[in-house]
């Protein structure tokens, strides 16, 4: 079978059938960074990147909306690497003022003067945001921000008319629709868990170019591809630790795959409350 070339990353080396407590460990950190590091395509971020693309030309700002662990910060980072010249691209912190989030983006563009006063620092970036070639900037967690940063991004466009994608989960509308300000970035793109065939072309991908066990997990296909369905979701976030976690196991217990019975066993205790000994006794 050929291998997929989805995952925008080298191939792990397959190891031999039998493996000690030392080659288990190193095939768990490589699949970890490897994790990590590369990016897998999907047709959920595809379609997002498509949108960023349509929002540089028309010259609008946006927001990403969506749950938690289903890829967008990733995705987001991937956009701004493939095309390092023309994005900015920011995560905001708790409770973030303007002059802290303008001095991280004049720090992302490389900026000689990225410090200095509230007053100062917009008009700086104002006019730093065309000079430096920027075609958008992209601000994650925008939910973290205080409301004097929304008001001044949106200055910050009408001064530069350099489009801003704001990005997070629900509450960050809520936020905008309580400020007044979701039509001054009006243009939605859902960035939802993937869908039926995105995630079963996910995890072909990932057994192939990151996973690459010594034998077939088959993980998108039967049992496997149910319980992995069930307990993430379809979120690749939570799929990339139940995985990892499940891949460590097998080996240990001397698998050369993603063995169904451990997967099942470490996928139920992934996301769930703790429910005291004597409460579960009462619930059978």
């Amino acid at each position: 079978m050929a291998r997929s070339q989805l995952a925008t990353q080298s191939f792990v080396e397959v190891l031999a059938p039998t493996l000690d407590l030392n080659a288990q460990i190193a095939k768990t950190i490589d699949i970890e960074e490897i994790f990590r590091t590369s990016f897998i395509t999907t047709d959920r971020a595809s379609e997002c990147f498509r949108w960023l693309d349509e929002l540089r030309i028309l010259k609008q700002c946006g927001r990403i909306i969506g749950p938690r662990d289903v890829g967008k910060s990733r995705a987001l980072c991937h956009y701004r690497d493939e095309d390092k010249k023309q994005v900015s691209y920011v995560k905001a912190w708790s409770a973030s003022s303007s002059k802290r989030l303008f001095s991280q983006i004049l720090k992302d563009i490389n900026h000689a003067a990225p410090t200095g006063k509230r007053q100062d620092l917009r008009p700086r970036l104002a006019g730093s945001l065309e000079l430096f070639g920027l075609e958008l900037v992209i601000i994650d967690n925008a939910a973290n921000l205080q409301k004097e940063a929304f008001l001044d991004l949106k200055q910050l466009f009408e001064e530069s008319n350099i489009p801003i994608v704001l990005a997070g989960g629900k509450e960050l509308d809520d936020i905008l629709q309580d400020f007044d300000l979701l039509t001054s970035f009006p243009t939605l793109y859902e960035f939802e868990r993937l869908e039926y065939e995105d995630f079963r072309k996910t995890l072909s991908t990932i057994e192939l170019d990151i996973l690459a066990l010594p034998e077939a997990s088959n993980l998108s296909e039967g049992m496997i591809f149910e319980i992995l369905a069930e307990s993430t979701g379809a979120r690749i976030g939570l799929l990339v630790k139940i995985l990892t976690k499940a891949v460590l196991h097998s080996l240990k217990n001397g698998f050369s795959k993603v063995d169904q019975g451990i997967l099942e066993k470490i996928a139920s205790r992934y996301g769930r409350k703790y429910i005291p000994l004597e409460n579960r006794n009462k619930n059978q």
